[in-house]
């Protein structure tokens, strides 16, 4: 399985891995834009001029919708097949987004200038400069690691404020201007160093995880090896069950977390004999007997290491052949009780089987095997599931008529995806 990986390099637009965290830290900062935003407000009451409180409102406003936007579509894309529903499938594009919203940001909180003009009050002045600064200070947390968001939001601001500063006929803000400058250049320095410390270690995180799914692949294609169809199996049923997590909404780490790990669903055949295994007549009692052994000796192969993908992987093996209806092995569970990967796994990896030749049977043809699935639905197959099988069918069908498939650029998993 070859894996497309989006390098991480320094650049004028987040990469997607500093997109991603940037999503997680945005309800904090709009939650801390909104309350500051709301307080300098209420202070500002009685102290400068209506019209110039109404401007610094409504300029906040807009900023917080226009935010709370980026933030909705994103999470929005997240549970799509395409991530970028928007636009286009670029991974900078979700970073030039959040730039305009930090920018945007910013500006608004630039405005502040224009109730400091407003004022007489040096005790007024003093509390919004510290303000400002603290908000500059604040934003080294959330925003420092993607020193260009970083930018975008602090310039504005403390630019802003600088030449406000310096224009006024005063050696005491004239200082204050110098202090912005110096202000300014440190938190623009923090933020730069804080940037490269991230962007070394998600550089490191990500060869981890290239590392961890190419010892994937390879352990699952060890499994099946010895014959050349069930090797193009694991690569078709794998990415089978990524576009079903899709389809049934379970979110983009989910698809990629079953997209590497669903390859490892028959790893215990390994420890099957060749006699049982290949052979091309039906199976004895004992025969089938010690076949059925395989989800549980897959799990025992799995067992020892920790991680969210191999934990996966684990209930897949040893649930994949278990049926809605209780029907199936090794523990007869039922229902919901089957965890919803193996499930996944379970519909992919029949009707695949099912379409091709094995030593002990000749391929279906489709329209046999979709009747198969469809007959089967309540009984060995999660009904749900089946339906957002059956709605993807002709995404499952090219796959068998794309002999590169496999290599095919799929998004890097977050690295939610493989935390221990």
């Amino acid at each position: 399985m070859i894996i497309q990986q989006y390098p991480l390099k320094l650049g004028i637009f987040p990469s997607e891995a500093q997109v991603h965290q940037i999503y997680h830290f945005a309800p904090w900062m709009l939650i801390g834009h909104c309350f500051g935003a709301s307080l300098v407000g209420l202070l500002s009451l009685g102290q400068t001029t209506d019209w110039a409180v109404m401007l610094w409102g409504i300029a906040h406003l807009l900023s917080l919708l226009w935010n709370s936007g980026i933030l909705l579509v994103y999470r929005r894309a997240q549970a799509r097949e395409h991530k970028h529903i928007l636009f286009t499938d670029t991974p900078c594009v979700w970073g030039r987004w959040y730039l305009s919203g930090a920018l945007l940001s910013g500006i608004t909180w630039s405005l502040v200038v224009v109730l400091l003009s407003n004022s007489q009050q040096p005790q007024y002045h003093t509390l919004l400069i510290a303000s400002v600064f603290a908000i500059a200070g604040a934003a080294v947390i959330t925003l420092g690691s993607v020193f260009v968001i970083y930018q975008a939001f602090i310039l504005p601001i403390l630019l802003g404020l600088t030449a406000w500063a310096w224009l006024q006929e005063s050696l005491l803000y004239t200082a204050i201007s110098g202090i912005c400058v110096v202000y300014l250049l440190h938190t623009s320095l923090v933020a730069w160093k804080l940037n490269q410390s991230s962007q070394n270690v998600d550089l490191k995180n990500q060869e981890i995880q290239r590392t961890q799914i190419e010892i994937l692949a390879f352990l699952g294609r060890a499994g099946e090896y010895r014959d050349t169809e069930t090797g193009e199996h694991i690569k078709r049923m794998s990415k089978s069950c990524y576009l079903l997590a899709m389809q049934a909404g379970l979110g983009h780490d989910f698809a990629t977390q079953i997209l590497y790990a669903s390859p490892l669903h028959d790893v215990g055949k390994i420890g099957i004999a060749d006699n049982i295994l290949l052979k091309p007549g039906k199976l004895t009692s004992d025969e089938l007997h010690v076949m059925r052994s395989h989800p549980l000796i897959g799990r025992a192969i799995l067992d020892g290491y920790e991680c969210d993908i191999i934990n996966m992987a684990k209930r897949i093996a040893e649930t994949h052949h278990e049926r809605w209806d209780g029907g199936g092995y090794p523990y007869g569970l039922a229902g919901k009780d089957i965890p919803i990967e193996g499930r996944i796994t379970s519909i992919c990896d029949v009707f695949d089987a099912l379409t091709s030749a094995r030593p002990y049977k000749a391929a279906w043809s489709y329209e046999q095997a979709i009747g198969y699935i469809r007959d089967q639905s309540g009984e060995h197959f999660d009904p749900e599931l089946t339906q957002h099988f059956l709605a993807i069918l002709p995404k499952i069908l090219a796959l068998r008529g794309s002999s590169n498939f496999h290599q095919q650029p799929y998004q890097p998993c977050t690295t939610a995806c493989f935390s221990s």
